[in-house]
Order: structure tokens, then C-alpha cells, then sequence
């Protein structure tokens, strides 16, 4: 697991599919974050160049999309996926 640090709110972010691959990692540990912007943002300080703002971002198993500054808790289940692509 890594850690990406920032400050007092606590909680465990699942990478899926290609973030995952190209991380190495399933799961990451980040404080300080609020909102969805914030999220990327770290994810972004620590993984550049992975294409973090094209993500979808689920919170307690719903899907956000654009949604920059939807609030994230200490204790949500915050998941990461790659773009949908369809065809």
C-alpha cells in the first residue's frame, strides 16, 4: 500500500484496472482529502501522468462524473477507475 500524505482526514483508496496495472498498486492511503478534486490532485502529485482528471470516481458505490468538489468523508469507500470507453 502507499501513502500519499496531506493532512488529518484518513482514508483508503481502491485503484482499478489500468491505474492499478500501472501503480502497482490496488490500494492507497491518502489524508487531508475533501472533495474529488483534492483526490486527483494527490493522486496526481504522486503518480503523475496517468490521466487522474479523466477518472471515474465511485463514493459508498455511487458514480460521480465532473463532480470536482463532491465531498469526500473519513470512512467513505472511495474507488478509482479508469475512462469507460465505449463501442
Amino acid at each position: 500500500m502507499s501513502t500519499l500524505w496531506n493532512e488529518n482526514v484518513y482514508m483508503i483508496v481502491k485503484l482499478t484496472g489500468e491505474f492499478a496495472t500501472l501503480t502497482g498498486k490496488k490500494e492507497v492511503e491518502v489524508y487531508g482529502i475533501t472533495n474529488i478534486k483534492q483526490l486527483l490532485k494527490a493522486l496526481d502529485n504522486s503518480f503523475p501522468n496517468y490521466g487522474w482528471d479523466n477518472s471515474n470516481v465511485a463514493i459508498n458505490g455511487t458514480m460521480y462524473a465532473d463532480a470536482w468538489f463532491q465531498p469526500i468523508n473519513e470512512g467513505d469507500e472511495v474507488v478509482i477507475m479508469p475512462p469507460i470507453e465505449g463501442g
